[in-house]
């Protein structure tokens, strides 16, 4: 299927790299064949996000250049809420000239669970916000396997809380905006209420956070790329003469050679049907079915604006003839649809040789098998590295408002403070200084407690803001985290052109009993190809193909078609 769009301009603005994509998928539910969550993205949220023209931005949502820089998290930030802040007529307190002198209390929602010491870190904030803004904040959360029920009852229900993370495609964006449940945020409201945000954000942010002209989300404002890579046993490279796994040539090499010579050992845990089609440089369509996973791009062209079904494209056939070649010699277990262990299981207990993930879990396990099992000589491999780097959009993680909040004035400036103030930011990103981590230097960490509250695991993905974010300080250094920085870098240096389907997520609200079936539909056929379990690829595609058109495909393709038009439109 095509969509027949063209664009004679796209913008090519400077984006900064934070960190590896989707980390919030080493927080949300495992994944135990090579699949991504929907924003995988944690445990990213696997820990993992992840979307027209915003007319009057003009300079005033600017971009800096420095990034990763932070002052003492002892001293509220030097920005403009503190400057403007003060107090009016005597009894009065202002917020840049806003009267905050009725004491109010706010509630937020976030993603996943609870950890230990959350209440004290918090209440650490709100001493803050007590003394700043006049105001305190209470968090609950929708866990990562009931938001996707649970989210959508908040708001028929009239709750009256104030903020929510939410993302575009994976975390109910732009359902939420669908069923009118989100704060429309002018560029006045931004910029009275937050204005430390409006000057941080960049323009491109806030552009992909529009829909139908209006922004609802204030989006984050880090870019998090976009593949995944593989923590690989490196005594077996050595062993069989790899220097590197660079190419999908070069993984499937290498999974036939341990599926030939190792005995008692997989290559893997599944089919790597990612790493297929990222090579080939496409990429699933932002909101639609199973992911994006049934509707491609050529995201490394910027002016091919056409769609790709995947039953109708060659691409797909022969990457589950080859899947079918590797399932047959044994390159994963015959059980894998069955199988409930998860990915760094079995690589950390020697059932895989390799595992695919994103680059922080890579590393993270890695590192760990390398303790474990020195002579495993664990590395990390970038099996896409003959193609530049995609980055999620900055909407692949955000904080909107209720439109049944008591106080949305009041919750922009709470945001403004999460977003750009050192000392919240500080304590809701790693937790309280000296008792969860310790600074090092200006713009780094070390971590003293890592389970009472866990940096960056309590879904505070979506106020993420690389000019203040501090990196983590590796005391004890280790060669795949030098071959991690040296990945970091070359992936730094070689992002792609940006395409307009980039920022685009697809609204499923008018084909969502046809999404409903199409996902329903999947099982009896889709596993099983990307898997290589099938007698006979062809006519399983056919009947994939017949299974999924029943279902309401075709429908589903045609609204696509006609909101990326739109879309594509309005830029």
């Amino acid at each position: 299927m095509e969509v027949s769009i063209r664009m004679e301009v796209l913008m090519k603005k400077k984006v900064f790299i934070n960190e590896s994509a989707n980390e919030k998928s080493a927080l949300t539910k495992p994944v135990h064949k090579i699949t991504h969550w929907k924003k995988c993205a944690a445990m990213g949220l696997s820990m993992a996000i992840t979307a027209g023209t915003l007319a009057g931005c003009g300079s005033s949502g600017g971009n800096s250049s420095t990034a990763g820089t932070n002052t003492d998290s002892s001293n509220s930030a030097a920005n403009t809420s503190d400057t403007a802040n003060g107090n009016g007529a005597a009894g009065e307190k202002t917020f840049n000239g806003v009267d905050i002198s009725e004491h109010v209390d706010l509630k937020m929602y976030l993603l996943g669970d609870r950890t230990p010491d959350f209440d004290e870190v918090y209440g650490k904030i709100n001493e803050i916000l007590e003394e700043k803004l006049n105001c305190s904040i209470s968090v609950d959360f929708l866990s990562w396997g009931e938001h996707d029920t649970k989210y959508s009852l908040l708001f028929s229900s009239q709750e009256p809380f104030d903020l929510i993370f939410t993302a575009s495609g994976w975390a109910h964006y732009e359902q939420t905006v669908s069923l009118g449940g989100f704060y429309a945020l002018s560029e006045e409201f931004i910029q009275t209420y937050a204005p430390d945000i409006w000057n941080v954000v960049p323009e491109m942010a806030w552009n992909q956070a529009k829909v139908d002209n209006t922004i609802y989300m204030v989006p984050n404002y880090q870019n998090e790329f976009g593949q995944d890579i593989m923590a690989v046993r490196g005594d077996l490279m050595e062993k069989y003469g790899f220097e590197d796994i660079a190419t999908w040539d070069d993984l499937r090499n290498f999974y036939m050679t341990i599926a030939e010579k190792e005995d008692g050992i997989y290559a893997s845990q599944g089919g790597p049907w990612y790493q297929y089609f990222h090579n080939k440089g496409m990429y699933g369509a932002g909101g639609t079915p199973n992911n994006g996973e049934l509707i491609l791009y050529n995201t490394q062209n910027p002016e091919n604006l056409e769609f790709t079904y995947i039953v109708e494209w060659d691409g797909f056939r022969e990457y589950c003839m080859q899947a079918k070649e590797m399932a047959d010699a044994g390159c994963w277990s015959r059980d894998v649809l069955n199988s409930t262990e998860e990915r760094q299981t079995g690589f950390l207990n020697g059932n895989a040789a390799a595992m695919i993930w994103n680059r922080g879990s890579c590393l993270g396990y890695a590192k760990q098998a390398n303790k474990e099992h020195p002579e495993w000589k664990a590395t990390i491999c970038d099996c896409v590295s003959n193609q530049p780097k995609k980055v999620n959009s900055y909407i692949n993680n955000g904080v909107a408002i209720n439109i049944n909040s008591k106080n949305p004035e009041r919750a922009m400036m709470v945001l403004n403070e999460f977003y750009t103030n050192p000392a919240v930011y500080d304590l809701a990103m790693l937790g309280i200084e000296g008792k969860h981590w310790e600074a090092v230097g200006s713009d780094q960490y070390k971590i003293i407690d890592e389970t009472n509250f866990g940096a960056d695991s309590n879904c505070n993905w979506g106020w993420k803001n690389a000019d203040i974010n501090r990196t983590e300080f590796i005391e004890d250094r280790t060669e795949v985290d030098d071959t991690y920085d040296a990945m970091v870098v070359a992936w730094d240096n070689n992002v792609k052109a940006e395409h307009v389907y980039d920022g685009f997520s697809f609204n499923t609200a008018p084909v969502q009993t046809q999404v409903a079936a199409v996902e329903a539909a999947l099982g009896t056929y889709y596993s099983p190809l990307i898997n290589g379990m099938v007698d006979d690829v062809d006519a399983t595609i056919a009947e994939l193909g017949k299974v999924l058109d029943q279902a309401g495909m075709q429908d589903i393709i045609k609204e696509l078609e006609k909101q990326a038009a739109e879309y594509v439109a309005s830029k």
